[in-house]
């Protein structure tokens, strides 16, 4: 069955108020149920032969003198209608939405001013549960968000999985003489590290979030090459992986 369409006049002039639902009119007879194009009682053809008027003109009058709506897109906080249509072509690009029964679509239909609004207050009761999350003092570890859904990724295939650990952290004190000549990589950090059930590494990854291209800077490419050198030479398995 077809969303019905409510609509608001904005003139008292009975032709004017005519041409508006006219214009707007179902077609609700059987043929309908056929017919996968045309929804709508009148073409714009017919419209045209009957009032007179130029598509053009009949567009610019039934904006001017109305407001249509689909009678189920209603707010559901405030009453007020979720989206008003212009042309023919918004009923057919929104209709699907509310053909739906109540309990087939049990999300909520709301107007912009109370989504905002519900938004604002779902924000201030995150804030009120989680202060120091908003207080600008602190952010989170991983530095994209892809980053973090790579995260959740390892977790579900090895049982021990850190993020952003520094190479000093898990790097014998007394091979530090590897570092010797690599500049500055006591200093770097690794994306994640995979560990045995004691804590020892496995694995080491970095995830690289790139251009289409997958191209890395020369920065990149250089301090990846160091790493590479050195857990080969500590005989750590590493690997570089790309967004």
């Amino acid at each position: 069955m077809l969303p019905e369409i409510e609509i608001d006049y904005l003139t008292e002039d009975e032709d004017e108020k005519e041409l508006c639902r006219c214009y707007w009119l179902l077609n609700t007879e059987e043929q309908e149920l056929f017919d996968a194009k045309e929804k709508f009682r009148y073409t714009l053809a017919e419209l045209s032969l009957n009032f007179r008027l130029k598509p053009r003109q009949i567009h610019n009058k039934v904006a001017r003198f109305s407001r249509a709506y689909i009678k189920k897109s209603k707010c559901d906080l405030c009453g007020m209608p979720t989206h008003f249509l212009n042309r023919r072509n918004d009923y057919y690009a929104n209709r699907k939405v509310y053909e739906y029964q109540p309990w087939e679509n049990p999300v909520p239909y709301l107007c912009e001013n109370c989504k905002d609004a519900l938004e604002k207050r779902q924000s201030q009761k995150a804030k009120a549960k989680n202060p120091l999350q908003f207080s600008g003092k602190v952010k989170s570890i991983f530095p994209t968000s892809q980053h973090l859904q790579f995260f959740k990724q390892l977790r579900r295939e090895e049982h021990f999985v850190y993020p952003q650990i520094a190479i000093s952290v898990f790097l014998e004190d007394n091979n530090f003489e590897m570092l010797e000549g690599i500049e500055n990589l006591e200093n770097e950090i690794i994306n994640f590290l995979i560990c045995d059930g004691q804590g020892n590494p496995k694995k080491a990854i970095d995830f690289v979030v790139v251009n289409p291209t997958k191209e890395l800077t020369e920065n990149q490419k250089e301090i990846f090459y160091q790493k590479e050198n050195l857990f080969e030479k500590i005989g750590l398995e590493y690997k570089i992986e790309f967004s």
